[in-house]
């Protein structure tokens, strides 16, 4: 990701270079990551149709270049239904152009699935809300789980 937001800048850099200086820049996150992955759990996460869950994330890795780039992924299809990539992370700035724009054009999901980051307490406030108009209101209108958790199932 990094090198294609470089290579857009046209700066030519190779992934090994790239991933070198990420290690060297940021040492202690690149530990926590490293370390976190190899507590990977290999559950698969699993939603029962379109709409059922929704799983926003955020990639900080390009965050010393001023970037970050947050995602909204359908939890059935794995589509991609919202991405922005911002110079810094908002709550507004996420629900606007993220989730809004995700229901807007999908409608509403029954689960809207987070790490424990702040930025997401707009977005989680507004599911919470607008709780009513889910069409499956047996589970909880979000979760947060951990973003080294792949046991997303419940």
């Amino acid at each position: 990701m990094i090198k294609g937001y470089l290579a857009s800048k046209g700066i030519k850099a190779s992934e090994g270079r790239v991933g070198c200086m990420l290690r060297t820049i940021n040492q202690p996150y690149h530990m926590a990551r490293y370390h976190g992955s190899r507590n990977f759990n290999p559950i698969p996460y699993t939603a029962e149709y379109m709409g059922h869950k929704l799983h926003m994330d955020q990639n900080e890795k390009m965050v010393m270049f001023g970037v970050t780039h947050v995602a909204a992924v359908d939890g059935y299809s794995r589509k991609i239904v919202a991405h922005c990539t911002m110079p810094v992370k908002t709550n507004l700035t996420i629900y606007q152009n993220i989730y809004r724009s995700a229901v807007i054009e999908y409608g509403m999901w029954d689960q809207v699935r987070v790490d424990h980051g702040k930025e997401f307490y707009l977005t989680l406030f507004m599911q919470e809300k607008l709780a009513h108009l889910r069409n499956n209101r047996e589970k909880q209108p979000y979760c947060q789980t951990p973003s080294t958790n792949v046991s997303l199932n419940s």
